[in-house]
């Protein structure tokens, strides 16, 4: 088969991936910490990864990974409680690589931790949110140093490169990894990962954190579409299991943001 022909599919799929996860960012930072974190939450790396891997792979390949996927969601909820406690006292980088290495730790030992199922999966993820809602109950600390906002040259370039390199990496490894590997690492909160530290840098720690927990509320949109994706690959296929389990999460955000919107006082 000629290069090309190798090449030009997965260019296509990095381009269109990290083309979707940069305009959600940039309408995140315009929109404010709340709107922000919702926006980025939703499943606009992951969806793509899913995307892909439904292109090269059967229904039970998918199912698979998306039960696996879920477990990896679980260790999300936990990333996004540190990051709302250690943002703001922190700086950038130790924020994003504690975090990063936080969550590639625990993802990696729960895979390997049990034989997951679904009732197992399920009530992982209840655990984490339990733990989360404790943890991000206190009040955000003030940041000790109060950025303003400042586009720099390099961040857009930055959180392209960032979605690219995820969906070259799932997409090219998925066919040795397999799909509980594989599931966890279409999960890797990369988004999130490139927000943080471009409001960390711009905005400070204290925006990163309202975001971050923001991003907790709209969590259980990606919980309830990777549930349905395992739940229908193999009965209904994956075309339809990966469009219905889309319409479960865009749902839950449009009911996150009806509630917002009728609590404007909200901060």
């Amino acid at each position: 088969m000629p290069l090309d022909a190798l090449l030009l599919p997965l260019i296509v799929k990095i381009v269109a991936a990290a083309l979707v996860v940069v305009a959600a960012s940039l309408a995140a930072e315009k929109a404010g910490p709340f709107y922000g974190g919702m926006i980025t939450a939703l499943p606009v790396s992951t969806g793509p990864a899913f995307v892909m891997l439904a292109m090269e792979h059967d229904d039970g390949f998918v199912a698979d990974a998306a039960l696996s996927g879920m477990v990896g969601n679980a260790t999300i909820v936990l990333y996004l409680a540190l990051l709302v406690r250690i943002a703001p006292l922190w700086s950038m980088p130790a924020t994003v690589i504690a975090s990063s290495v936080f969550w590639i730790a625990t993802a990696a030992t729960l895979r390997s931790a049990v034989e997951w199922t679904l009732p197992l999966a399920l009530l992982l993820t209840l655990g984490c949110y339990g733990i989360a809602a404790w943890a991000v109950s206190a009040p955000i600390p003030a940041d000790k140093v109060v950025r303003t906002a400042r586009s720099r040259w390099y961040d857009i370039p930055a959180r392209a490169g960032l979605v690219g390199l995820l969906v070259a990496t799932v997409t090219t490894l998925s066919h040795s990894i397999g799909p509980a590997a594989t599931g966890i690492a279409a999960v890797f909160p990369i988004a999130l990962t490139s927000l943080t530290v471009i409001l960390h840098g711009r905005m400070g720690g204290g925006v990163v954190a309202a975001a971050m927990r923001s991003a907790l509320l709209t969590n259980p949109g990606l919980a309830l579409a990777l549930t349905t994706a395992h739940l229908l690959a193999e009965p209904a296929g994956r075309t339809v299991a990966l469009s219905v389990a889309l319409a479960v999460s865009l749902s839950w955000a449009g009911i996150l943001l009806l509630w917002r919107l009728r609590r404007p006082q909200a901060a």
